[in-house]
């Protein structure tokens, strides 16, 4: 804003409010709800290309989906959640504790690599406890790129959404995209997915949720700020 043509001393009160006020343009109000329904839909088209491009898969309907695929994904769900919920926050900067529970949510997902990665290193010392790397789907790496494709969708989202509002805590926010996207491509991918073994799961579509909320920890910060 810039006051024009204004000399010392000859302003009242109400001439000087509206010389600092003229140039100013209305914007819409920014609401969370509106980026948190921003997510949902980005989460829901590419849920539903991954459909379209593999082919839904059915075994979680017909009952042939294992307890790992529920677990991974109800962990997954969890973190999208509470992180998204974060981010749209994010985006009105308040007084206020800043909620933790994105961080409990992340540190229960990690069992699972965690219990992955203990797993493999008692399958090389001979106690493989029923499973070996030979598992259908263990050394399916695709799984992770087809996971990070899908959650590219949603991260785009979410930036569009932090642009518009003030985010003061651009790092954290960049955290806040990676774990969502991460976690919501992933779902997005995973109905698609009819590998449902422990290694599996624990490993390509749990730790690319990891890797998403580092890379965008470094790359979202430049494209939110204003």
């Amino acid at each position: 804003m810039t006051m024009k043509n204004v000399k010392p001393g000859a302003m009242n009160r109400e001439d000087l409010i509206a010389a600092m006020t003229e140039e100013l343009t209305p914007v819409r109000r920014i609401r969370p709800r509106d980026g948190a329904a921003l997510i949902i839909f980005a989460t829901v088209v590419a849920a539903i290309g991954c459909s379209v491009v593999f082919g839904f898969w059915t075994g979680m309907i017909d009952g042939s989906a294992s307890p790992f695929f529920w677990i991974s994904n109800g962990l997954l769900a969890i973190v999208g959640a509470s992180s998204a919920t974060a981010l749209v926050a994010s985006a009105v900067p308040r007084v206020g504790a800043r909620n933790s529970s994105t961080t409990w949510s992340t540190a229960m997902l990690s069992v699972l690599p965690i219990a992955a990665i203990i797993t493999l290193i008692s399958v090389e010392a001979g106690h493989d406890h029923g499973t070996s790397m030979s598992d259908a789907g263990a050394l399916y790496w695709e799984c992770a790129a087809y996971g990070l494709a899908a959650s590219s969708i949603v991260a785009l989202a979410a930036i569009m959404f932090l642009r518009r509002g003030a985010p003061v805590a651009p790092d954290r926010s960049g955290w806040l995209v990676g774990l969502t996207s991460g976690a919501l491509g992933a779902l997005a991918y995973n109905i698609t997915c009819p590998l449902d073994g422990f290694l599996h799961t624990a490993i390509w579509h749990v730790v690319p949720v990891f890797v998403a909320g580092v890379f965008w920890r470094y790359a979202a910060p430049p494209l939110i700020r204003w």
